[in-house]
């Protein structure tokens, strides 16, 4: 596995992070799957929600905790697919979900929570890293590699 950064940038604002993530957005393509890694509260969430209005998704987006995949349609008729698996615990759990299907789909994935289903993510992929800055509590480090076999 090969690991490429593609972008690092700190962001000042939620304006700045949204805009940033519509720029990204652009790049995206039938397939691609975006795993997010940030502590609660980075804004993995913000992220996804800019990201789904850029591709102009039908429906607002909201974080799937309790149903952990929530399926929107972009106005390409392209689906993208948003999964948080913020409450998964163990590999069991991920039995019934179906996730090659949806992971090797044609569809886009956003993964919040990557982290605890490291040995499921497909490759490639892309790894999206949001840190917050210390004493600056709208600010962010986003940093995006490209994972590659």
């Amino acid at each position: 596995m090969n690991r490429k950064e593609i972008y690092k940038k700190q962001v000042e604002s939620p304006e700045e992070t949204a805009r940033f993530a519509a720029e990204f957005a652009g790049e995206l393509t039938a397939g691609d799957v975006l795993a997010f890694y940030g502590d609660l509260g980075s804004g993995k969430t913000f992220f996804t929600k800019a990201l789904c209005q850029e591709l102009q998704t039908a429906e607002e987006p909201t974080s799937p905790t309790f149903t952990i995949v929530n399926e929107y349609n972009a106005a390409s008729g392209m689906p993208v697919y948003h999964f948080d698996f913020y409450r998964i615990e163990h590999d069991a759990e991920l039995s019934n979900l179906g996730l090659d299907d949806y992971f090797y789909g044609e569809g886009i994935c956003l993964i919040e929570w990557a982290d605890k289903i490291s040995a499921h993510l497909p490759i490639p992929r892309y790894d999206i890293y949001i840190d917050p800055i210390e004493g600056k509590p709208e600010s962010r480090t986003i940093r995006i590699e490209k994972v590659l076999p």
